[in-house]
């Protein structure tokens, strides 16, 4: 395919989201999003601006203003996300509620910090970095920063078998209590996890929603914040309490009081887990690959976080005994073991995603500091990531000079990774920008001053 036709596939994604802002602020928004993506370095307004060239058009305060300024929401913003650009992938997905047919899609969250400098950046504090933990930083990394909750759609395409995509959609600031107001009131990571499903399901309210967090976040808020239909996956504790089904019967010897709400205490997920008999093997996709799992599988109480709704849990085995037993558990108990890890598999996407907005498009290399530019400037990142992935999914299978380049070492590369998504992206972009056919004009100077600051990452 023309290069002007991948170019205007990629207007059209950005075009999506300009209903949210005013005309004015809608142009300086494709600008902003042309000049972050093509901009090699840390995502400053002065480096996108310089990375814009002539396409610039406007004083250099004004990509400020957008950010601490300019009438729009994050909110907004998502939600217009969710309806004009993911909606389309979740019904090319196509896969489909048994029960009511309508289309289905999974949502995995985690939260995550973005360092940053300075002690008047409006709503930072001290955070421990679980990711930089370990033996190489001499144990737990606790540094002075944001903490991002982060939202993600989980689908398979059919054009991409291998690929398990993950697409950015929804944001929250945690705010620690001494930082939050009564226009801002304080809500712990779960309160927050629970309204953003809510808004989710509001943006989407034709698509049945499956809800995939880490173990964090499978508490009593989390569970009590589900709306009808929805079931959430999560890790289990191995020490957690769980108790049979209840009989219905008064336990013998009492002929009053109430029916009690649960049965016996059961053993421990460890003590479960020694059992030889129950277990079948399962098939699940993890990176493109398909491999074996033994599952344990078990209808009981957690009553702690579910109270008397059943639940399933799964103890899941590494047949060859190089990994940990796992421990799942699914708020609805008529959800199959395989669906159970397969979605707790793909949850790791979300990981992924927070990786590739902070080492490709600068997530925490953001400079604002004052309350809104703080709100709306390091989620841009990730709706970036969003854009690009949704843009090289539809691109990609129509020209194959956009997929991945083998090379000595990679023969058999198969799977883009989102480097080689951005990479492809900018190619386009920059090939559209300088015209084959352009003269050596003040016009094309200008032009490739902006390339080689671009292409060179200056300070």
């Amino acid at each position: 395919m023309e290069t002007a036709s991948f170019v205007s596939a990629w207007n059209v994604l950005v075009q999506h989201l300009c209903c949210v802002f005013t005309q004015p602020t809608a142009l300086t928004w494709q600008q902003i999003v042309l000049g972050w993506v093509l901009h090699r370095g840390p995502a400053t307004v002065t480096g996108i601006f310089r990375t814009l060239g002539q396409l610039a058009n406007r004083h250099w305060t004004v990509y400020h203003k957008f950010f601490y300024r300019a009438a729009w929401t994050l909110e907004d913003l998502s939600a217009q996300l969710l309806r004009a650009v993911i909606y389309p992938l979740v019904l090319e997905s196509g896969l489909c509620d048994e029960r009511g047919g309508r289309p289905v899609a999974d949502l995995a969250i985690d939260d995550t910090t973005a360092g940053r400098y300075g002690k008047h950046v409006a709503h930072a504090g001290w955070f421990k970095d679980a990711s930089a933990s370990g033996p190489a930083t001499q144990g737990t990394v606790i540094h002075w920063a944001h903490n991002w909750l982060v939202r993600a759609v989980t689908l398979r395409l059919p054009s991409w078998p291998l690929l398990r995509w993950t697409f950015p959609v929804l944001f929250a600031l945690y705010r620690k209590r001494p930082d939050c107001t009564a226009a801002h009131p304080f809500r712990t990571r779960q309160q927050l996890a629970a309204a953003m499903v809510q808004e989710a399901a509001a943006a989407l309210p034709q698509v049945r929603l499956r809800v995939c967090v880490d173990g964090q976040y499978a508490t009593r808020p989390m569970v009590a914040g589900l709306l009808p239909g929805m079931n959430l996956v999560s890790r289990i504790r191995c020490d957690a309490a769980l108790h049979a089904l209840p009989t219905g019967r008064r336990r013998r010897g009492c002929r009053r009081g109430p029916v009690p709400k649960k049965g016996r205490r059961l053993p421990s997920l460890k003590e479960l887990a020694r059992q030889s008999k129950g277990w079948k093997t399962i098939t699940v996709c993890h990176q493109g690959r398909q491999v074996q799992r033994l599952v344990l599988g078990i209808v009981c109480l957690w009553y702690h976080v579910c109270r008397d709704t059943p639940v399933r849990v799964v103890i899941v085995r590494d047949p060859a005994g190089r990994q940990k037993d796992d421990y799942f558990f699914s708020t609805d108990a008529t959800v199959s073991e395989q669906e159970i890890v397969q979605r707790a598999v793909d949850r790791w996407g979300i990981e992924e995603a927070i990786q590739e907005a902070k080492q490709q498009l600068g997530f925490e290399n953001t400079r604002g500091w004052c309350s809104k530019t703080v709100n709306r400037q390091a989620p841009l990142a990730m709706v970036l990531v969003t854009l690009v992935k949704a843009w090289y999914a539809r691109a990609a299978p129509r020209d194959a000079r956009l997929l991945p380049q083998t090379t000595p070492w990679r023969p058999d590369k198969e799977r883009p990774t989102f480097l080689d998504m951005l990479s492809a992206l900018r190619g386009v972009l920059w090939r559209h920008r300088i015209s084959p056919n352009s003269a050596v004009t003040k016009q094309v100077q200008k032009l490739l001053a902006a390339v080689t600051y671009a292409l060179c990452a200056a300070a």
